[in-house]
């Protein structure tokens, strides 16, 4: 552990600090190697900002926005540790980001709530509402400060596993605008980090990477990475290239390849709400993300609804029938 490190954490990574601590206390702040000034801003949530550097990008790493998606996780935590011993040296600005450390704790996906459909400027408030959407305020304010500030490029990468199997193991949502230059770009460089599939979404939603688009003005992306595993179950491995691409985008050291890979490109055509508890998915529950079905076929059923292929093309995405009423239930996407 570096000096620097216990200095602000104790005998501590960031991850075991975020979770054995509920509160902090102000804002703790270290100048570290490098002239790399670190800033803790919250539970979780850490500001690292180089010095002297005028021309930079800000770039916000967010993971746990469900508890129970480790690997994201133990990347971020080793990234930290590295950064705070001099082997990363940012030349960008840097909000890191646990979202939900109680859900971590509890090993689940969510506490009471589904984080990922909290990060809304309409979101109401009640006076029992959960830790979940008290979480996702804090998240939201942090976020547009953070974004508020002048930056050449500004840049969300929010990093998941997904709950099953999917035809391409990595893979990104992306909610930016069509015909976005340094979106463009950023879907050129996520293919030489090994993500196979872009899906771009014009859906209204609520997700963490949806927010960062519309009301921070980032170009944004929610990172699959795999499929969800128990701490120490993760072979990072499986991650190198998403590790590799983090770190050069941070230390800007970045560059495009004559040879690079191309993602897959789909669209979103479409999602499936669920209405009632009549709701059902009509094919099996181990079934993979992208599996492509025919027209005329059923895939979902409520009391008074159904859904049925009718284009050719036709995948599915992120199905799950356990949601709260009133929630996506399916992604519908076709090739663009």
């Amino acid at each position: 552990m570096s000096d620097f490190l216990e200095k602000l954490f104790g005998n501590q990574s960031f991850l075991q600090f975020t979770l054995a601590n509920d509160s902090v206390v102000g804002k703790p702040s270290l100048l570290i190697g490098n002239n790399i000034q670190v800033e803790l801003w919250d539970r979780g949530v850490l500001s690292v900002y180089p010095q002297g550097n005028s021309s930079v990008h800000s770039i916000l790493l967010s993971v746990a926005v469900h508890g129970n998606e480790t690997a994201p996780i133990e990347i971020i935590d080793q990234l930290v540790s590295d950064i705070f011993a001099g082997k990363i040296i940012p030349t960008h600005r840097l909000l890191i980001v646990i979202a939900n450390p109680e859900a971590i704790k509890s090993n689940s996906r969510e506490v009471d709530e589904n984080m990922n459909r909290l990060f809304s400027s309409e979101l109401s408030t009640a006076p029992d509402e959960s830790d979940e959407r008290q979480r996702s305020r804090k998240l939201m304010a942090y976020s547009q400060a953070f974004f508020g500030e002048e930056a050449d490029q500004k840049i969300h990468y929010d990093l998941h596993t997904a709950i099953r199997d999917s035809y391409y193991k990595q893979f990104a949502v992306s909610p930016n605008p069509v015909g976005s230059t340094v979106a463009e770009r950023q879907y050129a460089l996520l293919g030489q980090w090994g993500i196979e599939a872009i899906v771009s979404t014009g859906e209204k939603s609520a997700t963490y990477s949806a927010f960062t688009t519309n009301y921070c003005g980032a170009t944004s992306f929610t990172l699959e990475l795999g499929k969800v595993k128990a701490f120490g179950e993760n072979d990072l491995g499986d991650f190198a290239s998403v590790t590799t691409g983090l770190q050069e985008a941070i230390t800007g050291s970045e560059n495009l390849s004559g040879d690079e890979k191309l993602a897959q490109r789909f669209r979103v055509a479409g999602e499936v709400l669920k209405q009632t508890e009549d709701f059902r998915l009509c094919f099996p529950s181990n079934i993979a993300n992208f599996t492509e079905f025919e027209i005329g076929e059923v895939l979902a059923t409520d009391k008074d609804y159904q859904y049925v292929v009718s284009n050719s093309g036709e995948r599915i995405l992120f199905p799950n029938e356990n949601v709260a009423i009133g929630q996506r239930a399916l992604v519908i996407i076709r090739p663009l």
